[in-house]
Order: C-alpha cells, then structure tokens, then sequence
C-alpha cells in the first residue's frame, strides 16, 4: 500500500505490518473465526447458491431453535469476501463443494439483473477481489447510478468506490467511478468529519438529514482509505482520518460503537442498539484499513471495541453462542420499534443535542435481539483475515492448523482471595493448551470456585496444589461476580466441563492424544465409547478408572508415561487427585494436565447439565440443587454463606497472597 502521509506508525522498513501478531487476542479471534466457519455453514442454501437473509433464534415447543428465513445478495457477496481469505478447504466445506472464486462468479451473475446498488457494488467488489476478473456489466451499472446524480445511501456510494478500487489492480477503465463516489462522499461529510446517511443529506427530509449511523462512518473510511492508498490521494485520507477520530473520540468506555451520530455537530444522537458486527468486524476493517494507508493508529480502540462483545456491560446474556455456531445480533433497547431513534432524531432535528430525558430507564438497552446474519460472519473473516490484515494472525503451518494464532502474550492475572487468577476467556485457556502440546511444556490447570476459596484458608493440600499450577481460572460464575465487586474483573468463567469439551474438540480437529484416568470402571468406559464417536479424531491412548490404592499410583504413573499422552484428563476426587498429580505430574511428560471433576459422569450421560439458560445466568448450581436437594441444600448455604462473609472481608482487606513451597503432597494430606 502507499503511504500518503508518511505516518509514523509505519516501522522502519516501511511495513506497517510488523507488529500485528501481537494485535489482538488470538485465542478470542481463533474461536470467531471458526465459529464463523461454522455458522456460514449452516447459513448457506446449496441449491440456490445463495446464503439465507438471516438465522433467527426462535422459541421451540422443546426448546430454542434456530431458523433460516429470506435470502440476501448483499450477504451472499459479502460472504464470498470473508471466505476468499480462508484456506481453500474451509471454502469448499461452506460452500458445499464451490471454492470463495465461483461462487463470487456465480454471485455477480445474479448482480447483473438486480436492482439494488448495494448488491451490485459489493458483488463487482468480491468478483474483482476473490475471482480476481473485472465484471464490466456490473461497473457499467454502477458508473450509470453515480453519474445520474440521484441520491444514493451512503455505504452504497462507499462500497462503489471500495469496488472500483480493488477493480483498478486488474484494469484502469474504472478508475472514475472511484473517483466520482469519492468526490460525492467527501462533498456531504460534515464539519466534525461525520457523514450523513444519505447523499445528498437534504433528500431524506428534515428530522433524518443530519443522522448518520455507524455503518455511514465505516464504510466510507475504508473506501477512503484503500482509494487513497491506491493512487496517493492525501485528501482522501485526511477525510477518512478526521471521520476515524470523530467516532474513536466518541467510544463508549467499554467499546461501544455507537448507533447513530449528528453529521452537523459530531454528537451522538442516539447510541443503542450496540450491534455485534459494529464491534467484531466494521470497526476493525476500515480503521485497521486507515491504518495500513499510513493513517492515524486506532487500534486500541480497535481491540475496546472488540473486547465489548466478553464484557458487554448492558446484558448478562452472552452473545457469543459457540452452541449454535452465531455471534447474537446487537444488544438494544425494550421498546416499540426503533421509537429511541425517532424521537432522538426529532428533538435533535430541533436542537442539536437535545435529549428526551428519561429515555434510559423509560427503555432500558438489555435486550438480545437473537438474530444472526451472514454478512455479520462474512464481515468477521474479512476484517481479520484478508490481505495485509492476515498478517498479524501469523498461522502455524498453514496447510495442517490454517487457524491457529501465535504467539501468546502472557495473561493477565488479578489476585483474588491470595490466589493468582488468570484473566483468561475459555478459548484463550484452550490457545494456551494448543500451545503447550505444539512445544512439549507443561501445563497443568487449576481452576477456582467458591466452594475451593472457602477451604483455601484450611486447607493446605489444595493451596500448594493450585499454587503449581500454571493456570488457574475461575470455575465458578460466583468467582467471576466477586471479582467484579473488588475491582479485578475477572472476564467469565471457564468451567472444567466446557474445556474438558473443548480440548476434546481441539484433540478432534488436530489429531491429539488423550489419556482418561478417574470415576468407575463403567463410566470411564463409556467416556471413552463417547470420546470415539463425538470427537473421532481424537486419540485415546490409554484410560484406568480412580479406584486403585496407593502402591498401584507409579504403575499408573508409568502407563500415562509410556503412551505418549498429550493430555491428561483426572476424574478423580480430591485429595486423591492432587496427591498423584503433584507427586507424579512432573514426570508424566504430558504437555496438558486438567482435573475435570465430575465432567466423566456429565459426558458419559450419568448426570444431567443444567440447561444452557441456566449456565448463562450463572445458576448452575440452582440446578444442582432442585435436582439434589436434600444432600446440597445444607452445603450450599454454609459455603456460599462463607463465601459472601470472605468477599465482604476481601473487599476492606485483601488476602496476602499464598505463596507456593516445596513439599510432599503426601505427606500434606
């Protein structure tokens, strides 16, 4: 790319690309991106060669279900965009046999005859960018809806000029049409750098002509910049500069890229709903796009923005919803259709600024609209995968793991209760494993709920055994609510039973080796039945039930040793588990060690998992409890009793931090 101000973001040999692998949160962006492989999936209409408009969280008579409704063009090309950046077989397996190139073709086929500007611009721009070919019908149409001087929405405008510039790598016949969509964005963008919704801005009448959305921002900034970047254009990416600052300026403080903004002053006009796409994919697109045409550095607004969609302050309910392969749509408001937005357009059409007071508790933004669409996952995969922007991912050995992102930081860690918490999310914990198996280093996993924290202050052996773990994570919602209420946010919970899954899924998809020890005979057996037919490309190398004495543990030490395992999976009850794993953990030569509990009797069908309802609400243990009343009702009051007291205490004066030694856990116990 050119740089047309000299920026000094760039490094020394001119590349802004050198420090990107750093850039984001691997772990957190491997597991959009497969999740985004796998909703594309389920979005895609084989016979039609189509991607449906959207799928649609529905309530069933036996549970939620997922419905396909419509079908979009608009989505189809921005699909073919995301996915002409993955590798040829993720391509193949979306699409049903087609790679990202025909099905572009087969897209701007359609476009030829269609009527909407939108699809016809985005379907020129994915056939020049992934079929690599110049459509001239469909550039023709759009040169004929420029140089007719209608209005036209402005990310319709934005995507022409985006088309017509990754068309000029491949021909020059099109070169005005970029530059008239150029010439009419930069003429409506307004004093503070915001652009309206609709060029010109008069067209929309009175109460909407100085409203712009996010995406009116977005769109024009990449356009911007990419034109700027291809022929040297300063005053293209001084526009697309002062619009990137006017919206960074106006983030939320936990990320949030907000709605709706007035073009005459800069304010915002109305900020909910927040939606996903804004956060994951829009954002990151066009200011990392600013950024590589040697534009002002927003990447850690960038990287807030992207975080909202863990901390996402507004709801409790996740949008990230691995079950069903979707992020969730926006969180918005409880209202009658878009009422906020009208009345905000009304009363600031009349004075700039004004605000209907009340509007927050009147219609409180928490609800989850439970809707995904395609274009959203399309987006995700373009914003972080397409060329320069792959970059910063660094694939290890592409044609095995194409997806899998190095190197990792070191996590974040919040003391909590004298214990070290590591901030981590459950695909970071899974990175972090992958890691460990790719470089032979141990990694042995703690986790921390409330009824551990409770026994810490008496209990010795499990002090010492947490304390040489290298990673310990809260297991228990309760540990992540405390943390919040002392001020170390800690950013969710990773339960032993959805990463023992995990890793499993991880043993599937890159062939690893797992060896189970713990529970009965017949429940390890059909854990290793289950593990074979759900995650057949994982290896079970060896498995034993728990119940062995102590003069039988260093055989069982050598069997784990001498099968190779990578990793370790204990169902084992404590202190029996933490004995073996810190008398024999340190000679087991497995990379990855996880004591997973009761997670043998959950997979084997022994026991039932609360609803995903439930898990979400962190009221997993309700469910325990009206289940098993009589033996958990006593329990669960005096420990989440004790729980509460040690918090309060916690919150007027910190524990000391514990502080590991080296002793006998044997002797411990």
């Amino acid at each position: 790319m050119v740089d047309v101000l000299g920026d000094s973001s760039m490094t020394s040999d001119g590349d802004v690309r050198g420090d990107r692998a750093v850039l984001a949160p691997q772990g957190f962006l491997d597991q959009l991106t497969r999740l985004s492989l796998r909703g594309l999936t389920s979005m895609y209409v084989p016979g039609e060669c189509t991607f449906v408009q959207t799928l649609r969280g529905l309530a069933g008579p036996h549970g939620p279900v997922s419905e396909a409704q419509g079908r979009n063009l608009r989505y189809a090309a921005i699909s073919a965009l995301g996915l002409g950046c993955v590798p040829i077989n993720d391509q193949v397996s979306v699409l049903d046999g087609l790679d990202a190139g025909d099905f572009a073709r087969e897209v701007g086929r359609q476009a030829r005859t269609h009527a909407d500007p939108g699809a016809v611009a985005l379907a020129a721009w994915a056939f020049a960018e992934v079929a690599g070919e110049v459509d001239s019908v469909l550039f023709t149409r759009l040169r004929d809806w420029l140089t007719s001087r209608a209005p036209l929405p402005t990310v319709e405008v934005a995507w022409m000029v985006t088309a017509a510039t990754a068309a000029g790598e491949l021909s020059d016949a099109f070169g005005d049409i970029a530059v008239l969509g150029r010439d009419r964005l930069m003429a409506a963008q307004g004093p503070k750098g915001i652009f309206p919704h609709a060029l010109p801005a008069q067209s929309l009448g009175r109460f909407r002509a100085h409203v712009g959305c996010f995406a009116d921002q977005v769109y024009p900034i990449q356009a911007l910049a990419r034109h700027a970047a291809a022929v040297g254009d300063r005053g293209a990416v001084r526009a697309a500069n002062r619009c990137a600052d006017a919206i960074c300026t106006l983030q939320g403080e936990a990320g949030q890229w907000w709605w709706h903004y007035d073009a005459r002053d800069g304010s915002v006009v109305e900020r909910f709903p927040v939606y996903s796409v804004h956060q994951h994919a829009m954002a990151p697109m066009a200011l990392l796009d600013l950024r590589e045409c040697g534009g002002d550095d927003h990447t850690d607004e960038v990287l807030l923005g992207l975080d909202w969609l863990r901390t996402h302050p507004e709801t409790f309910a996740e949008l990230v919803d691995e079950e069903r392969g979707v992020v969730w749509r926006k969180v918005g408001r409880h209202e009658p259709s878009k009422a906020a937005r009208k009345v905000a357009a009304v009363t600031t059409s009349l004075r700039r600024g004004a605000h209907l007071p009340g509007v927050d508790r009147l219609w409180p933004a928490t609800k989850v609209d439970h809707e995904c669409r395609p274009y959203e996952l399309g987006w995700l995969l373009y914003a972080w995968h397409s060329d320069p922007r792959a970059s910063r991912l660094e694939p290890v050995d592409q044609e095995d793991h194409p997806l899998t992102l190095v190197p990792l930081s070191s996590p974040r860690t919040e003391r909590l209760f004298g214990m070290p918490v590591n901030a981590l999310t459950l695909p970071e914990v899974v990175a972090r494993c992958d890691e460990a198996i790719r470089a032979r280093r141990p990694v042995q996993i703690g986790v921390l709920n409330a009824a551990k924290i409770v026994r810490l202050r008496s209990d010795a052996l499990l002090r010492e055994s947490l304390l040489h773990c290298e990673v310990i994570v809260a297991d228990g919602q309760s540990v992540v609510w405390a943390s919040r209420a002392l001020g170390r946010p800690l950013p969710e919970r990773v339960t032993g039973i959805d990463l023992f899954q995990s890793l499993l899924e991880l043993a599937d998809r890159d062939q690893r080796s797992v060896y189970l020890l713990g529970a009965r005979p017949e429940v390890v057996a059909r854990v290793r039945s289950v593990v074979g037919e759900r995650y057949p490309g994982a290896r079970v190398v060896g498995s034993r039930d728990g119940y062995f004495d102590d003069d039988e543990a260093e055989q069982v030490a050598a069997s784990i040793t001498e099968s190779g395992a990578d990793m370790l999976f204990l169902g084992m009850v404590s202190p029996k588990k933490e004995v073996f794993v810190g008398t024999y953990g340190a000679t087991l030569g497995v990379p990855v060690v996880h004591g997973v509990g009761g997670s043998f009797d959950v997979l084997a069908g022994i026991t039932q998992r609360a609803p995903l309802a439930w898990q979400r609400a962190g009221m997993e243990w309700a469910f325990r409890l009206k289940q098993e009343p009589r033996r958990l009702a006593r329990r669960y009051l005096t420990t989440n009793t004790a729980f509460l007291a040690l918090t309060v205490q916690e919150r007027m004066r910190p524990t000391a931090p514990y502080a590991a030694h080296a002793v006998d856990l044997r002797r411990v116990s």
